[in-house]
């Protein structure tokens, strides 16, 4: 019996000592989940606009963090830990249009060191998220 709680005691051990060593790699995976969230949120108006033959857009808020649908109300908001830049900053977000096409243009997630990229294509409306090689880090 005693045995068993010594490997419980070392198993804890072990873990405290690597939580820290996991935690510092969150950073980087929120991010990218954040990502693919604002992703998904552009497909399902995109394909929105597809459907129902009527436009639709996604209002971008690069100072408060926040992306929203104005189709499905769907609202993402970034964490204080990171930040959002939009090109063109001026467009304030992106319009899908029912013939395939839309305005492009790219979000910029940052958090830290670590970045993401969001690329609309106007004249597709492909939606894709870009992330640094390793070897430009």
């Amino acid at each position: 019996m005693l045995d068993v709680v010594l490997a419980l005691v070392v198993l804890g051990l072990l873990a405290a000592l690597g939580l820290p060593l996991v935690r510092t790699q969150t950073g980087a995976t929120a991010l990218r989940a954040k990502a693919f969230e604002i992703v998904a949120l552009m497909r399902l108006d995109r394909n929105a606009a597809l459907a129902s033959g009527r436009p639709t857009a996604v209002v971008v808020d690069a100072k408060a963090g926040r992306i929203q649908s104005v189709r499905s109300k769907g609202e993402i908001v970034l964490p204080a830990t990171m930040s959002l830049r939009l090109l063109p900053a001026s467009s304030g977000g992106f319009r899908f249009f029912p013939d395939g096409h839309a305005t492009g243009g790219e979000l910029i997630l940052n958090a830290g060191r670590d970045s993401v990229r969001v690329a609309i294509s106007g004249p597709t409306a492909m939606i894709s998220m870009l992330e640094p090689s390793v070897a430009a880090r």
